[in-house]
């Protein structure tokens, strides 16, 4: 059995980042929420992103608390409620990547069907976000011991030693739409590409007629960078679910049981992953950034200079 000074730390660790996570989950969404600059598609994706992301951490720091107890085995309280809650919030998580890069396609691509470019068609894809999520996950809910309190863990989860149901768990809520976010990312770089070779057809003495009159032709650097936040984000998602993946693969292969920390390190790699894709989340939008930092760096009216133009009254008094 592994020690209580091992799973204190690893515990205090992931409690530390869940609680930094939740801190920018919920100011994103109140900034968002208050300031009509903000109001975009984008921006009300993310905060659907903040939202699974903040129950997520929420649920995981009650996991967190009920496993430092020393009598864990027997305070567990709603264990399968909790279990199965985390999963559904951890595929609310990777599918609503998945709608970010459906509406990027909307408007890089799909720009033609203006009835994608709504409010109404957005509010569909969220819906259809957390219904999915739901649904997916009662499946475990129907295996003998699908969600269990696993001892190597301290944790309610779905125990990669049951092959068929990790499995499931791998293939249906982590890589489907993180596979997803990568074909549809590879359809708008392929656009952009395109957009990009009309444009340099384009010379000042020659002009070249390469398509039809009013082509929508997409911001390309504003694409690409958004892109590039995405795939940073699914990259720590990605990385977060490796050591759970390789706890799977290990059991599949039949051989050796896999030493306990690794079961310990691979829910809260999860975790502290998922924290981190918040700090870049975070730090990735401009918008909710710039408005964030004004806030700690408002310069009190002491330090702000006066106009030579504009002098006090008493100046200009006639005696």
């Amino acid at each position: 059995m592994l020690s209580d000074v091992f799973f204190t730390i690893i515990f205090s660790l992931s409690i530390a980042s869940q609680i930094i996570g939740l801190i920018l989950c919920f100011l994103t969404i109140l900034i968002v929420s208050t300031h009509r600059e903000c109001h975009n598609f984008t921006n009300v994706l993310t905060c659907n992103t903040c939202v699974a992301v903040g129950l997520l951490f929420i649920f995981g720091i009650t996991d967190s608390y009920y496993a430092l107890h020393q009598d864990w085995q027997y305070n567990q309280p709603a264990c399968i409620f909790r279990a199965y809650c985390t999963l559904a919030l951890c595929t609310a998580l990777c599918y609503s990547y998945s709608i970010q890069a459906i509406s990027r396609l909307f408007f890089a691509v799909l720009y033609k069907h203006r009835y994608l470019l709504t409010w109404r068609t957005h509010w569909i894809l969220i819906i259809i976000n957390w219904t999915v999520s739901i649904i997916i996950p009662i499946r475990p809910l129907f295996y003998p011991n699908g969600f269990r309190l696993e001892v190597e863990s301290r944790i309610c989860v779905v125990t990669p030693k049951i092959v068929s149901i990790s499995m499931y768990v791998v293939a249906i809520i982590f890589l489907i739409p993180l596979n997803v976010v990568t074909i549809v990312y590879g359809l708008i770089l392929h656009r952009v590409r395109q957009s990009s070779r009309r444009i340099a057809l384009v010379k000042p003495d020659v002009i070249i007629i390469t398509a039809q009159p009013n082509v929508h032709l997409p911001n390309g650097k504003r694409e690409l960078k958004l892109i590039q936040n995405m795939l940073v984000q699914s990259g720590l998602i990605s990385l977060g679910g490796i050591l759970y993946l390789i706890l799977v693969i290990w059991n599949a292969a039949k051989q050796d049981s896999a030493p306990e920390p690794l079961y310990l390190s691979a829910v809260n790699c999860i975790v502290i992953f998922n924290g981190f894709m918040m700090i870049a989340l975070f730090l990735m939008n401009k918008q909710v950034r710039k408005i964030a930092l004004s806030y700690v760096y408002r310069p009190s009216p002491r330090n702000i200079p006066q106009s030579r133009t504009h002098r006090p009254m008493a100046q200009f008094t006639v005696k």
